[in-house]
């Protein structure tokens, strides 16, 4: 098993995982063609396929789970093609 399906594993637990790293998101979104931007206040997961932009930010190591759940859905679209 990959790096990056043990990731999807982790974040596609039941109930939404609180112990997401910042970088293992950056690793999955820039697995699946994602930008990560830098600058403002907080990063930003860009999507241009989608057109989809969502901030994230960063209080410590861990995403919080209201951003997982956004995350888990473009990873659905893109997962979908």
């Amino acid at each position: 098993m990959s790096k990056i399906d043990k990731l999807l594993k982790k974040m596609y637990r039941k109930p939404i995982p609180n112990d997401i790293t910042f970088d293992e998101v950056v690793s999955i979104m820039t697995h699946f063609g994602c930008i990560i931007e830098y600058g403002g206040n907080h990063p930003k997961i860009v999507c241009k396929q989608y057109s989809r932009v969502i901030p994230i930010p960063k209080h410590g190591k861990t995403v919080g789970e209201a951003y997982i759940k956004q995350l888990k859905d473009l990873l659905d679209l893109l997962r979908s093609e």
